[in-house]
């Protein structure tokens, strides 16, 4: 039982619960319950931020510069390489994602291959590389919006853990801590368990002991899938 990794995990994240629900706790309630409504609206503002911006961003810096790439190959070879383009440009994610986007690519795109170089780069860049870069660049969008979401609330959780050392208000808000602060802290570990997915992911689940086979059996990460918001 304990060298199963994801029994491990479990327990791991257990004890990191428990031990943020205590600094939560210290912090009071009226701390909690912000540090609580603040993470809760940063994940939800960092998810809908990131799902946005994702594609303004692929398609501002990254499509003319593809496209350009992609247009002056096929003009000097003349041959269309879907999967090779999908290996130079997103050879760090799993070849089966990648496979599966050229793949349908390929049924759609014979409609263009008559038409001149840039034409045919433009639809390569949007079928085949859009789709493989822009969830990637998604999660790293989520996790800076996140963290800087995060900032700005730990600020006022920080003002107004000046409320405990009140000496009625500061009892009162003491014990009501526990309840906000220990389900302050499971969001701390669902954002764990998002940075887990997405490492999981973009391996391709290609690590000994971080890929979804290992993490099945694991309590936390199976409720998080029920909940996965990039999903």
């Amino acid at each position: 039982m304990f060298k199963n990794p994801s029994f491990l995990f479990d327990i791991i994240c257990t004890v990191v619960w428990l031990l943020l629900a205590v600094r939560y706790a210290r912090k009071g309630f009226l701390a909690s319950v912000v540090q609580l409504a603040g993470s809760l609206f940063s994940l939800t503002g960092a998810r809908a931020f990131s799902g946005w911006a994702a594609g303004q961003v692929f398609q501002n810096f990254f499509a003319g510069s593809f496209r350009d790439q992609i247009a002056a190959s096929i003009t000097a070879g003349g041959v269309v390489d879907l999967s090779g383009i999908a290996q130079r440009y997103a050879g760090f994610l799993p070849e089966s994602f990648r496979a599966s986007i050229v793949e349908a690519c390929e049924r759609s795109i014979s409609a263009v291959l008559s038409d001149n170089a840039v034409v045919l780069a433009d639809v390569i860049v949007q079928k085949v590389l859009a789709p493989l870069l822009t969830p990637v660049i998604s999660l790293v969008l989520f996790f800076v919006a996140f963290a800087l979401l995060r900032m700005l609330v730990s600020l006022l959780v920080t003002v107004l853990g000046l409320v405990n050392k009140l000496p009625v208000v500061g009892t009162v808000n003491r014990w009501l801590g526990w309840t906000a602060g220990g389900i302050a802290s499971l969001l701390d570990i669902y954002l764990v368990l998002c940075v887990l997915w997405a490492l999981i992911v973009i391996t391709g689940g290609n690590l000994t002991m971080l890929n979804d086979t290992v993490m099945s059996s694991s309590l936390y990460y199976k409720v998080f899938n029920v909940f996965n918001p990039f999903l």
